[in-house]
């Protein structure tokens, strides 16, 4: 079909809609009342008739009231009034049309009670007429549906508008600039060609504040490089000051005057934007891009609240260009108008438009942006589980795209669902697998209560710690892991504990101690760094890290930490401090552990003997050869035969050595003995 007339018919219908044929100045306005209630405001508008009107939500909080073939007074007083509810009302004559414009607070809604047999517009606007949009019927993908609204509300990006870039020609420039400036004005315009707008901006912004004849085409650089970046007052501002110096440059690059006619738009003068707009379209009505074009009149119109006027040009732009790359967009933006409505039960037609959509488009970011929302529809209303693999499929495909940081958090609240949804306990393989593929995506399951205790559950039961440990490795110091950090490091000590990774076990339990200070568990944890030094013979950091166990008060949380603390100090030669360690250990006799008692009591023994108490070491022994299964029974018997020997007391010390002597079993400590006897009796044949 040739494009020219259908465009041309389109664009009539734009400009002349139907419902305006033969207007004219009807009604008035007279009045208008504004009462604050306790939870709304009314708004009553006053007509001479019986009034023809649209009310529509715009961007910016705003509403406006569109009152056609009506005239009146334009109120003024009302543009500084302010509630709780509503402020700033605007009067504006456009056309036949009398527009009335008020800000709205952001959880506000509101009910229309006009009656079509009344002279008047009654609207009420508060919180308790705030539309509840349908939402996901399955528990837990909330977030995904606030995101949604949010994306539908906030997402604003600028439009493509499908028209060539329009490089300006050297031989132009040659005329006003010297080489290095032409060099620098093209490596900008390069630059915004290629999507570096920064660069594009710093160089346009020196062109424009210089007074030279191209400063008027900088100026219109500058604003189109401001409209992409989405600085839409600013690009406005500058479109109006270029157009003022040089307004024949809007019909030599049309892709210039579309980005005005959107950034108009963008401030709300809708009339204005649209009569540029449909001027640059019928311009171009013999361009292949013109159709698209249209749907980019299309999108404006709908971002302005306009959704019935966009689907007419949606629908007729879909009729009749079946083979041009504006059917599938003008078949997506109609998609997109049903959007919010879907339900569980509705979706999957328009899911399987957004797909058919993604699979047939040659445009790239056509099929990023369809692929996305079925994507997402499918998150919000279908199983999670087929869901999270169209996810990471997506993310496979477009793994720079627009939508990274939105589908990142789709993919983490369905790994949440599936993973809150499933019997991991009946298949903790499964577990396993899904926690390492899902490793950057835990979010929302480390909110799930047990969830640590699970994961590591599952991987005990499969055999796997060190692979544990890599992913708590991985996760620990996430944002998000936050909540459950401490106890994630606990794990990890865990179980490189039990693999004997002591390097790793030390590791982590330092950073939980610098991390988590004031933890309660903190304490233990200092205990247990003890234990590591301790296991590789680092005495001197044991005595570092374990010594305020002497101070006055203090309790360890693990009773072998005394030991380990006593057994250092001796080692460093520090016997009166291993001394009290382990008379410490020695008196916890309940917890004692009883692998560790004999030597224990000999490291006790040794201090006492050391600082000069015999006394106190005998009695030490005297305890020491009670113990039962004492594998060092007979080398407490010779150490208690020989400090009495030094200390004097002959007939206890041959007591003990015939002892030994006769019923020893270990040769050693049996010739130990008999060597002492004979120098008692040597001793006692010279007195």
């Amino acid at each position: 079909m040739p494009l020219f007339p259908v465009i041309l018919s389109i664009l009539y219908l734009l400009v002349f809609p139907a419902s305006e044929a033969g207007a004219s100045i009807s009604n008035r306005l007279y009045r208008v009342d504004i009462r604050p209630h306790k939870d709304y405001t009314r708004i009553i508008v006053r007509l001479a008739e019986p009034p023809v009107y649209n009310l529509t939500t715009i961007p910016g909080s705003r509403m406006r009231l569109v009152i056609q073939d009506t005239g009146g007074t334009l109120f003024k007083k009302f543009r500084r009034y302010s509630d709780r509810n509503i402020g700033g009302l605007t009067f504006l004559r456009r056309g036949d049309s009398l527009l009335i414009t008020f800000q709205v607070a952001p959880l506000a809604g509101y009910r229309d009670l006009s009656r079509p047999d009344v002279s008047a517009i009654t609207l009420d606007i508060g919180a308790p007429f705030k539309t509840k949009i349908t939402g996901p019927a399955f528990q837990g993908r909330e977030k995904i549906w606030s995101g949604v609204e949010k994306l539908v509300r906030d997402f604003d990006p600028p439009l493509k508008s499908e028209i060539p870039f329009s490089p300006t020609d050297r031989q132009i420039l040659k005329n006003f600039l010297d080489e290095n400036d032409q060099k620098l004005f093209m490596t900008a315009e390069a630059a915004l060609y290629r999507g570096l707008l920064s660069e594009a901006e710093e160089i346009f912004t020196q062109f424009a504040s210089r007074q030279i004849p191209v400063r008027p085409l900088a100026m219109y650089r500058l604003a189109e490089t401001w409209y992409k970046l989405q600085k839409y007052p600013q690009a406005l501002s500058a479109f109006r000051e270029a157009e003022k110096l040089w307004p024949a440059y809007l019909g030599f690059n049309p892709g210039v005057t579309f980005y005005y006619g959107d950034s108009i738009a963008r401030s709300g003068d809708l009339a204005q934007a649209r009569l540029l707009l449909t001027g640059l379209v019928g311009r171009l009505a013999d361009k292949k891009y013109a159709p698209a074009l249209l749907v980019r009149l299309g999108d404006i119109l709908s971002r302005q609240g306009h959704d019935r006027e966009a689907l007419a040009i949606y629908l007729n732009v879909a009729e009749n260009f079946k083979d041009n790359k504006a059917n599938g967009m003008a078949l997506m933006r109609r998609a997109d108008l049903q959007f919010l409505q879907a339900t569980p039960w509705n979706y999957r037609p328009l899911s399987a438009a957004y797909l058919n959509a993604s699979r047939q488009s040659g445009d790239l970011d056509m099929r990023e942006e369809s692929l996305f929302k079925h994507v997402l529809l499918e998150s919000i209303h279908g199983d999670a589980g087929e869901a999270l693999q169209l996810v990471t499929s997506f993310q496979k495909k477009f793994p720079r795209g627009v939508y990274v940081a939105v589908i990142r958090t789709i993919r983490e609240v369905l790994v949440a669902d599936v993973y809150r949804n499933t019997a991991w306990r009946k298949d903790p393989s499964s577990l396993v697998r899904f926690v390492e593929e899902q490793h950057d995506y835990l979010s929302g399951c480390v909110e799930q209560p047990g969830f640590l205790k699970t994961v590591a559950t599952a991987y005990s039961e499969s055999g796997r710690p060190i692979e544990l440990i890599k992913l708590l490795d991985s996760v620990v110091e996430r944002q998000w892991a936050a909540p459950i950090a401490p106890d994630v490091y606990l794990e990890i000590v865990d179980n490189s504990e039990l693999i004997g990774d002591m390097v790793t076990a030390e590791r982590a339990i330092k950073a939980f101690l610098r991390m988590f200070p004031a933890d309660p568990r903190s304490r233990e944890m200092t205990e247990r760094l003890g234990e590591v030094y301790f296991t590789a013979d680092k005495h001197q950091q044991v005595k570092e890290t374990l010594l305020w166990l002497l101070n006055k008060g203090e309790k360890a949380r693990i009773p072998e930490s005394y030991y380990r603390l006593g057994r250092s100090l001796w080692t460093l030669q520090l016997y009166p401090q291993a001394s009290r360690a382990m008379d410490i250990y020695l008196a916890a006799a309940p917890v004692r552990d009883s692998r560790l008692l004999p030597d224990a009591y000999y490291v006790a023994v040794s201090s006492r003997e050391n600082t000069g108490d015999r006394k106190g070491a005998l009695k030490l022994l005297d305890a020491a050869l009670k113990l039962a299964d004492n594998r060092r029974r007979e080398e407490f018997i010779y150490k208690s035969g020989d400090i009495n020997l030094r200390d004097g007391n002959i007939s206890r010390a041959r007591a003990m050595f015939e002892q030994l002597d006769k019923n020893g079993k270990d040769p050693d400590w049996q010739k130990l003995a008999r060597q002492a006897l004979a120098t008692i009796e040597t001793k006692s044949a010279v007195r």
